[in-house]
């Protein structure tokens, strides 16, 4: 559910009757308030994508973050590093996720 106002500000509105409760239907003002949901409905949508494209990213993050320390045994395993070769292997795989996605 969602309400949508519209004001109008203008020396002069022109109202359909004397009670001010609706504005007259000219095509200046139709045009003019679907322009401005138009924008409001695109501004809505880009929130809507970030927000999508953020929690993608995160998901995308904690998988591969999941998965390096595996990396650093299985690296340690092939090429006979020491322990602490491993560990700064992995702290160099975390450096490299953090730098290339920023979040």
């Amino acid at each position: 559910p969602m309400v949508i106002m519209v004001q109008i500000a203008s020396v002069w509105v022109p109202f359909t009757s004397e009670s001010k409760e609706a504005i007259a239907h000219y095509p200046e003002i139709i045009r003019e308030i679907r322009l401005a949901l138009q924008e409001c409905g695109r501004r809505l949508a880009r929130y809507i994508r970030r927000g999508i494209r953020e929690r993608e990213e995160a998901k995308k993050r904690s998988y591969i973050e999941q998965y390096i320390p595996h990396i650093g045994v299985a690296l340690q395993e092939i090429l006979g590093l020491s322990e602490r070769e491993e560990k700064r292997i992995v702290e160099r795989l975390r450096d490299t996720l953090e730098r290339s996605r920023k979040m």
